[in-house]
């Protein structure tokens, strides 16, 4: 058992008017021995109530729960930075050639091994990521999450056609790929969860998404990730390849890929009526605002999408996106809704980061928060380490103009340890001592 103290909590909770902030000023989190919460309040109280518990004192750091990103390709971190094209052009000129790559086990390795570097360092526990085509590095990628200790949704991408030769694949060695994958990785740990894959509609021929579809139908637990409506130019070509489907969201969903489990990238075009049907399924759209930036694809509206009553969470979409920060994810967020008269508020932001997007992955009563009975996944966030943040904050009273400020300014300097079930994962002074 293990008393964390520090400065300040930050966390949403769930309340009757939809979500709350809770900012806690020299507060605990009491941790059992199975990394699970069993009390968070005043410091003094609980140091009083566990008193033979161990003691870690993190001073004038904030605790807040372990962020959740729940869209990236692993393949392209190191097309972060790839300018110059719109989505389509940038797919052909810079990504299928980083993915092709994957297809070495050892490229694929080390890739995956960076991936999780970055994210620890960051302060990111739970992640939704696209692998390659290539079983291999989606076999590899599940390894390495294991071994770290994070929570992972993933699953080989599915492709057999609008791609060049080497990175599409049969549908047949596709979906069985795709059985091997999930009786070896799906479950395992209770972290650990497959995702069927297909990339895109203009990536998948009628007859890969009919498999896709009876896959899911033979493995209902799976997750489904993909993209849809991020461009006009994309909209547009679907619904030429596409001529008997009513609409884009109607390609997922005629094949029974719309669900609890369905996480949505993009839908900056997804019109009202497709709105509508993804909060009747209960299907997640994932903003991606850094990516939607990069690109010029257009500006999201959080507003109209959860006026339909969907879900929606944030994440990074590496490597159109522009980084692995949740700090710099949720700016991005507010620039692209101020751009349109929106003013969003840091709370709102950070429920998206972390408990909008357990809740979208179905592990809302795992993490996603500091709350009794949920796992310990935090991150304990020193903005001193950031000196004019740390300066600004000196003179910042307010608990959400705290938080707007570390949004502002923050970036992994801040990010001190990482815990996952209460187990350190990351520590900033280990990694510091290991680079020099």
């Amino acid at each position: 058992m293990t008393v964390h103290r520090a400065r300040e909590i930050w966390f949403t909770r769930r309340s009757r008017t939809g979500f709350e902030f809770v900012a806690l000023t020299d507060a605990a989190i009491a941790v059992d021995h199975g990394g699970k919460i069993l009390a968070v309040g005043d410091a003094q109280d609980i140091q009083t109530k566990f008193s033979g518990a161990s003691f870690l004192d993190h001073k004038d750091a904030i605790l807040c729960p372990g962020f959740i990103d729940a869209h990236l390709h692993c393949p392209q971190l190191d097309v972060i930075g790839s300018g110059g094209l719109p989505l389509l052009g940038w797919l052909e000129e810079y990504v299928f050639p980083a993915e092709a790559k994957f297809a070495e086990r050892s490229v694929s390795r080390a890739g995956a091994g960076r991936l999780v570097r970055e994210l620890k360092r960051h302060g990111v526990t739970t992640s939704a990521v696209f692998s390659s085509v290539h079983a291999s590095a989606c076999d590899e990628l599940f390894s390495e999450f294991d071994q770290a200790g994070l929570r992972l949704v993933s699953g080989k991408t599915s492709m057999d056609l609008g791609a060049p030769h080497n990175l599409v694949q049969p549908v047949e060695t596709d979906i069985e790929d795709q059985q091997a994958l999930i009786a070896k990785w799906h479950g395992k740990s209770d972290r650990l969860f497959y995702a069927i894959t297909p990339r895109f509609a203009l990536s998948c021929s009628k007859k890969m998404m009919a498999a896709l579809g009876r896959l899911k139908e033979n493995h209902p637990s799976c997750f489904v990730q993909t993209h849809i409506a991020e461009t006009t130019d994309e909209v547009e070509g679907v619904k030429a390849a596409w001529p008997e489907s009513r609409d884009y969201l109607a390609v997922y969903e005629d094949h029974g890929l719309l669900g609890a489990k369905t996480l949505l990238a993009h839908g900056i075009y997804l019109s009202h009526a497709e709105l509508n049907r993804i909060a009747l399924t209960g299907s997640t759209i994932v903003h991606c605002p850094t990516s939607n930036s990069f690109l010029g694809s257009g500006l999201f509206n959080l507003q109209r999408a959860i006026g339909s009553g969907a879900k929606v969470c944030l994440a990074s979409d590496i490597g159109a996106g522009t980084g692995l920060s949740p700090w710099q994810t949720m700016l991005e967020s507010y620039k692209v809704h101020a751009l349109q008269g929106i003013n969003l508020t840091a709370d709102q932001l950070l429920y998206r980061s972390t408990l909008a997007g357990a809740e979208s992955l179905g592990l809302g009563d795992v993490c996603g928060s500091l709350e009794v009975g949920k796992y310990a996944d935090f991150v304990v966030v020193n903005p001193s380490r950031n000196l004019l943040l740390g300066e600004r904050l000196s003179v910042t009273k307010n608990p959400l103009e705290r938080l707007f400020a570390c949004m502002t300014y923050g970036d992994d300097r801040m990010i001190e340890s990482t815990y996952v079930a209460g187990v350190q994962v990351y520590s900033q002074m280990d990694h510091e001592h290991f680079a020099g």
